[in-house]
């Protein structure tokens, strides 16, 4: 899989996180995900997809930053320094320093009846990530696609890393879910959107994707055109 790399992307979020890292752990998640069962996919819904995803992708990035995933199921952010892991629940609950990852496979038109294993690209309408707060300021935000790769079944492939590390509360929306038993969520907001297609840093070197992501993210696709596929 060819994918177009910001090959200068570094930033600091108490370790470092460059260019290299992310494109290793996307492909150690594709071969991850690629190595599950369709059936799996296929039983599912795009969530829990998405939450495969960005667990896989968290454990990967562990693997080659100097970080950890956050110890704690309800820890905040999801990958944090070494250190943390002599931390208390309740420091790591909203640890001091960190990146979130988020996985999202966007929003398709409706009346499009697509099921797993079924390319979403060319429905493709939206790309929202979404988070259970709106205090997240350091995002890493993956998008994914059931990419053909020459198997029977397309399996869930990353196809997009957007990121940014100046996100405000404003960048988020209202919260919902806060009644009854449902997951409270909040979606990110235009403004969030613009700063995270500012901030791409890998995209799979397919055109109908490139072209989908620049015009619902808001990035130029004139700025990759000097970019050889790695």
């Amino acid at each position: 899989m060819k994918y177009i790399l910001k090959n200068d992307f570094k930033i600091n979020v108490g370790f470092d996180v460059t260019a290299d890292y992310v494109i290793e752990s996307i492909q150690l998640t594709n071969k991850m995900l690629h190595d599950l069962p369709s059936t799996l996919y296929r039983s599912i819904d795009y969530k829990t997809t998405s939450a495969i995803v960005g667990a896989v992708f968290c454990d990967r990035m562990a693997s080659k930053a100097d970080c950890i995933v956050n110890p704690i199921e309800k820890g905040h952010p999801d990958l944090i320094g070494k250190e943390g892991a002599d931390c208390t629940e309740e420091e790591l609950r909203n640890y001091l320093d960190g990146l979130e990852i988020k996985a999202t496979v966007g929003n398709i038109e409706k009346g499009a009846n697509l099921r797993a294993g079924e390319s979403r690209i060319e429905k493709l309408e939206g790309i929202t990530w979404q988070a259970h707060h709106r205090e997240v300021k350091k995002l890493l935000g993956l998008v994914w696609d059931f990419v053909s790769c020459g198997h029977v079944f397309n399996y869930p492939v990353v196809t997009g890393v957007f990121c940014a590390t100046d996100l405000v509360v404003e960048d988020w929306g209202k919260i919902s879910g806060t009644e009854g038993r449902n997951t409270k969520v909040s979606g990110m907001r235009s403004s969030g959107k613009a700063k995270m297609g500012t901030g791409w840093v890998v995209l799979i070197a397919i055109d109908k994707y490139v072209e989908a992501y620049s015009k619902i993210l808001g990035f130029k696709r004139s700025d990759l055109s000097q970019i050889p596929p790695v």
